[in-house]
Parts: C-alpha cells; structure tokens; sequence
C-alpha cells in the first residue's frame, strides 16, 4: 500500500537540510547520480515512517551526504552515507545503503 498519498506534507530537493552532493564518482560508492534504485521491502525499522512508505518504490539517486559538502570521503575518516532518491511524483527521500537495490 502506499501511504505517500496520506502525508500531509511532501518533502522535495528544497527541503534537504543536510550537506550534500550531487556530482561525484568515487569508486567505493554504492550508488551514483542518476541511477534507478528499489526502496527494499523490507526497511530498516528504525527509519521514519515517511521513508517506510516508499517500500517498493522505484526512484532515482540524486545527492549523498557528506561531511563538507565538497567530497565524498574526507581523508582516512569514514562516514555513514544517506544517498537521495526521487521519485515520479517530486518526492525525495534519504536512506542508508542498505535500503536501497540498484536495478
């Protein structure tokens, strides 16, 4: 079922407060810009229940957080990397990897 169509407010590109990118290519990427993902079915619990209702959802990979902004890795430093999907309907959503398939 989706349950985007129940929220009362959309969330798109201009509501990211976080610090992203949207240009990069680093090889230890899992994904990069513009390519088609599947939110999985099985989200992580912990995840809004916003994010949750995109289960199943096909979009497509916009931006990554960083630490600054500016690259994806910061020196030896490692991060947790949310990377950004679109979907048909304008909507954005930031999840971890691990909830996202390329396809």
């Amino acid at each position: 079922m989706n349950m985007n169509t129940n929220m009362n407010k959309s969330f798109t590109k201009k509501d990211i407060k976080a610090k992203v990118l949207t240009d990069w290519n680093h090889f230890n990427c899992k994904f990069l810009p513009d390519e088609l993902v599947k939110v999985n079915n099985d989200i992580a619990p912990w995840e809004s229940k916003r994010l949750q209702s995109f289960a199943g959802q096909v979009g497509k990979v916009f931006a990554a957080t960083t630490q600054d902004g500016k690259r994806m890795r910061n020196g030896t430093s490692r991060q947790s990397t949310r990377y950004y999907v679109e979907f048909s309907n304008g909507e954005v959503g930031g999840f971890d990897s691990m909830n996202l398939t390329l396809i």
